[in-house]
This record gives C-alpha cells, structure tokens and sequence, in this order.
C-alpha cells in the first residue's frame, strides 16, 4: 500500500514538473523570438501558452505588451489600430485572471499612450486624464513597481515639456525611478522586468531641461464654415519635429450655426502648424474611403490649397509676442 501510494505521490510530482518545464520551455523560446526580431511567430507562441495555461496572466500580458511595443515603429494607422485591438483583448485576458496587477494597469498606461502617439488629435484630450489615472493606479497598488513611477513620470513630463515648464521636478521622479529599477526583484524570468533603459534615454534630457521665463500667448482658432452643427471639429498643434506624429496639444471644438472655436493657451514663441477636421459622426477618427481619400471636411492653418497631405512648411506659421487669431476654411 506504500509502496503504490509514493508510486502516486511521484508521478503527481512528476507530471507537474513537466507542465511547468513546458510553460518555461515556451516562454523562453517566445521571448527568444523576440530577441531574434521574430515578432509575429513570438506573438503566436505566447497566445498558445495562454490558451494551455488558462489560469496565467503573464502569456497573455507579454502578448499584450509585444503588439503595443511595436505601434511605435509604424505610421499606418490602421495598422496600429489593429494591433492595438489585438493587445486591448489579450490585456483584458489577464486583467481577468489577475485582477488589480500594478503591472497589468501600467501596460494599460502604455496602450493609451501609444493611441495618443498614433492619433493625438484624436486621442490626444480624450485620453490624458485617464492615462494619468491608470498610473496613479498602478503607483495605489504596488508604490515600489518603478514602470509605474517612471510611466507617470514620463507621461506628465510631455505636458510640462510643451508648456515650456521646469522639468526638473520629473527628472527627480525619473531619477528616483532607478533606485526603484535597482532594487526590484521580479518573481520569475517571465515577469515585467522592462523599462530602466528606456528611463536612462529620457533622463538625457533632463540636463537641459530649465525653466523658461518667456511670455507666452494664446491662439484663437476659428472655422466658419462647419457644413453641420452635427458633432465635433478636433483640432492639433503641432511644430516642426512632430508635424503629424504626435501633437503638441489637441483641442475640440462645439460646433453652433456652422461656426466653431478654440483656444491654445500658453504657447511659448516659435513655429507651428494646425489641422483640424469636422468629425461629424463622433467616432473619433477621420473617415477615409476605400482610395483612402477623407470623407470628412478638414482645414490647415494658412488655408493652403493641398494636392496631397499637408505639409509643415505650407501649414506653418509664427508665434512671437503676442496673441494671434487664425480662421482655418474647410
């Protein structure tokens, strides 16, 4: 009788001892793909471990991670929402199975930046408070995770940075961050454990970061040509350097008798651009065909007449010392 029930006790032993080398063996050969750039044949790897390990978050959070990582690297936005969808469903996953996870409300943190990278005209407003949130979050629930201090940190330093404001309380959080960095043990070799190289890259700019005493002005915007009271008009500044990329700050605009306006406050002397567009149906995007030719009305500052998409040196205009007001023509 012993002798059949330690017979028992080790295959037991023995068959979790598998299970868990095979979970191991494919994440490690999923992260390896990565290294290799092998980023479509990783993704998939970790979405078969997710679907043998039901009861583990962390195949389907690396998954999650993987696919919003890459949207930096692409311009189609499309394409990145696509991925971004991908990564929204396989987050969820692991919320599910591990709720209230610092880790998992920081990589929510990453997605929404990367939507505001993507498209800030569209995203831009929308989801900054709740980006912010989702850090605070993250720092609630575990205030020793340093992707979540960096993250917030990093996150409110884009603001000061356009307001042209001192730096250097963000750079201190950045720069505590990495004792943070330093210190963290994660639990497992397939636990997050990212993010320190990425704070060493921002902090290079902190050297330089001062408070600027400059005046600043506002910019009054007005379209009055709107064709409906129906939805919004989005509007995006930019300067050279993000010109279509990532806007400085995103505005909306009501709409009443064909007529709308805003106003950017703050904004510091220099060059700069606008467009904005009539999103008529409140989805948020603008519209395209199937030619990807837009199927809603859009303006760009200095009223150029476009042959194709806009340019910087067409749209751009100056801000010295004083406030302007800009009418933008659909």
């Amino acid at each position: 009788m012993i002798r059949i029930v330690l017979t028992l006790i080790m295959y037991l032993i023995s068959q979790v001892t598998i299970s868990q080398t095979k979970f191991e063996q494919g994440m490690q050969q999923a992260f390896q793909l990565m290294q290799e750039n092998k980023l479509e044949e990783a993704a998939n790897l970790f979405e078969r471990i997710g679907n043998a390990e039901p009861t583990n978050w962390l195949p389907y959070y690396n998954l999650a991670l993987l696919k919003t990582r890459t949207t930096f690297g692409i311009k189609d936005n499309a394409v990145i929402e696509a991925q971004l969808k991908i990564a929204t469903e396989f987050v969820n996953k692991a919320d599910e199975i591990s709720p209230d996870n610092s880790e998992i409300y920081v990589l929510k943190g990453l997605m929404n930046v990367a939507k505001i990278a993507s498209n800030p005209m569209v995203y831009g407003a929308s989801l900054s408070a709740e980006t912010t949130e989702l850090y605070k979050k993250a720092i609630d629930l575990d205030n020793l995770n340093p992707r979540a201090v960096s993250g917030l940190a990093e996150f409110e330093m884009g603001g000061a940075r356009f307001f042209k404001q001192d730096l250097t309380p963000y750079c201190k959080k950045l720069q505590e961050s990495l004792k943070l960095y330093d210190n963290f043990k994660p639990a497992s070799e397939f636990h997050p454990n990212w993010g320190k190289n990425r704070v060493l890259e921002v902090l290079k700019s902190c050297g330089e970061s001062k408070a600027i005493d400059s005046e600043t002005v506002t910019i009054t915007v007005n379209v009055p040509n709107v064709t409906s009271d129906k939805g919004t008009v989005q509007f995006a500044l930019y300067n050279k350097d993000n010109f279509m990329l990532t806007s400085l700050v995103s505005k909306i605009g009501k709409i009443e008798n064909g007529i709308t306006e805003v106003k950017f406050e703050d904004v510091k002397p220099g060059l700069y651009a606008i467009i904005c567009f009539h999103d008529s149906n409140e989805n948020n995007k603008m519209d395209f065909n199937e030619q990807r030719m837009p199927m809603e009305d859009y303006g760009v500052s200095n009223n150029p007449v476009l042959m194709g998409p806009p340019t910087f040196d067409v749209a751009k205009f100056t801000v010295e010392n004083k406030s302007l007001d800009l009418t933008i023509k659909f």
